[in-house]
């Protein structure tokens, strides 16, 4: 009688065709050895095309040897449950998503790639000595104080889009590159901390938030003669709508004609608190959301997200239906500060969960100590489709 890790590759193959999302393909993965190496073959062609149903959470890199080829991811389908997969691209990289792909960023040689995490496909970037802010910590590799912070696309399609672009914030610099570029090229023009950016689909505009919720923008897609520059487009009126200080935000692109802005606010600990040693310094307290109208440039508070759940954290900010897995009107986040966990031997990162913005309450997302910083944080992998790539590694 054959087993199921005997089953021949033309059954294997017809399995495959009847996968939906990327959720069932990592079931399938995780059925047994045979089935996991048979992707390689018989389901690769089948598995680009497929769409995520919900949002994962991937979990920090494993401090342990034997382990280091391999990522935990939390699904919120299924119920929540917890999955396995091979991802040595990831190895001893420091990770942000966006897209439902990550960047990645060498050890060594500020070396940076994009890579699917689902399947395995490479992008090479420019490298990263175009950042004056950079440095390496010989003892910790690591970079502190001056890391890679957020990412984001011009469009989902890294290859054949002529349009597509990356943009990060490194630090205190911002910058972007398409495939194949020797270098990257600066954006300047913004006083202050940068928080966050998003690429609005609609307005074909690149906006950035930074200290005190000033928002920028400007166009990195049509070719310029000069250094490219962003422009001030409004102040935030904190305290005409009960928000006096922005300690941290980020920014949504919210429907064809506007954006949302999200001020996260936290509670720090004293050592001796007893909070300290499960969160460490500090614990999510609240979030405010505010809607900036591109049209008519107000400005107001939001205190519900409809049916919608917002991510946020070391991902590009990115909202989904909520429903089933994914509870509408709740922002769902993780810890994205690396700094206070410097002196902390067992890493951090215990500041995530789901907010809930009819009542302020915060519930945890998982009860695990997976989530951990060891050199790449637990960070939301954006629902996308995988295009179609040839030479797929």
């Amino acid at each position: 009688m054959t087993t199921w890790s005997e089953l021949p590759p033309e059954i294997l193959n017809t399995i495959a065709g009847k996968l939906h999302f990327f959720e069932d393909y990592i079931n399938f993965l995780c059925v047994c050895t045979s089935w996991n190496k048979s992707s390689t073959t018989t389901t690769k062609n089948m598995i680009q095309h497929l769409p995520s149903q919900f949002p994962m959470l991937m979990f920090a890199e494993s401090n342990t040897t034997e382990d280091f080829k391999h990522r935990t991811f939390f699904l919120l389908s299924n119920g929540g449950t917890m999955r396995k997969l091979p991802l040595p691209e990831a190895h001893r990289q420091r990770c942000i998503s966006t897209h439902g792909w990550l960047l990645t960023i060498g050890e060594q040689e500020f070396y940076t790639k994009l890579v699917n995490p689902l399947s395995h496909t490479q992008i090479e970037l420019p490298e990263l000595y175009m950042f004056e802010e950079l440095y390496f910590d010989r003892d910790e590799w690591v970079y502190y104080g001056f890391c890679m912070r957020k990412a984001v696309f011009t469009s989902s399609n890294p290859l054949s889009d002529p349009s597509f672009r990356v943009i990060i914030i490194w630090g205190k610099s911002i910058g972007f590159c398409r495939p194949g570029d020797g270098s990257w090229t600066r954006i300047d023009g913004w006083e202050g901390s940068l928080f966050d950016i998003v690429y609005h689909r609609m307005r074909k505009r690149l906006y950035v938030v930074a200290t005190m919720g000033t928002i920028y923008e400007c166009d990195i897609v049509n070719d310029v003669l000069g250094p490219v520059t962003l422009t001030r487009l409004t102040n935030f009126p904190g305290k005409e709508l009960g928000c006096s200080c922005v300690s941290w935000a980020y920014l949504l692109e919210w429907g064809h004609d506007s954006l949302l802005m999200v001020v996260r606010e936290r509670h720090y600990f004293k050592k001796q608190d007893d909070e300290y040693g499960r969160y460490g310094p500090y614990r999510t307290s609240r979030f405010q959301c505010f809607v900036y109208g591109l049209d008519d440039g107000k400005w107001s508070k939001s205190a519900s997200l409809g049916d919608n759940a917002v991510f946020v954290g070391f991902n590009s900010s990115f909202a989904i239906d909520g429903g089933e897995a994914v509870e509408p009107n709740c922002i769902y986040f993780t810890d994205d500060l690396y700094e206070p966990y410097r002196g902390l031997p067992d890493g951090g990162g215990g500041d995530v969960g789901v907010y809930h913005m009819a009542d302020g309450r915060i519930e945890s997302v998982f009860d695990s100590q997976e989530s951990v910083f060891r050199g790449s944080p637990p960070l939301w992998l954006q629902p996308s489709s995988l295009p179609v790539i040839k030479g797929m590694k």
